[in-house]
């Protein structure tokens, strides 16, 4: 019975240690590779650096904010929304896409609303305030004031 347990047990462990280097091996292949990443970055031409939380100052190097003490985001010459003085309104893409915006041209003309809805405009007959003036007298009758008083 010992024999057997120890039979298992070495099979089991070969077989991890056969799938562990297995897996090593095709991922040392497929891995994307780190190096042509740096290189793409540092072809590209900074244009200004920018504290994330205050967009609008610019610095002329990368460091730390004198604002928050975050690191400065360099803003690039290829990013598409780099020109901060062009006029209008910038929507992302996939986000039009996901919302369903449709764009139409601009045009100048009067507003036509005419739609019918049916209402029934009435005040609340509970909202009454009533004003109770001090005289010397009996009440005979007290009137309902809705539907439903007694």
């Amino acid at each position: 019975m010992a024999s057997l347990t120890l039979k298992n047990t070495a099979l089991i462990l070969g077989s991890m240690l056969i799938g562990g280097a297995l897996t090593a091996a095709l991922y040392a292949r497929w891995a994307p590779t780190h190096s042509a990443a740096p290189a793409a970055e540092q072809q590209r031409k900074v244009l200004f650096w920018y504290d994330p939380m205050y967009p609008n100052t610019r610095f002329d190097k990368p460091g730390k904010s004198p604002f928050m003490d975050m690191d400065l985001v360099p803003k690039y010459a290829d990013e598409e929304h780099a020109a901060a003085g062009a006029p209008g309104v910038r929507i992302d893409p996939t986000q039009t896409q996901n919302l369903g915006v449709k764009t139409v041209a601009v045009t100048r003309g009067p507003l036509r609303y005419a739609q019918t809805f049916p209402a029934n405009i009435s005040y609340n007959e509970y909202q009454y305030v009533i004003m109770q003036a001090r005289a010397a007298g009996f009440i005979n009758k007290v009137y309902p004031l809705t539907v439903g008083d007694k």
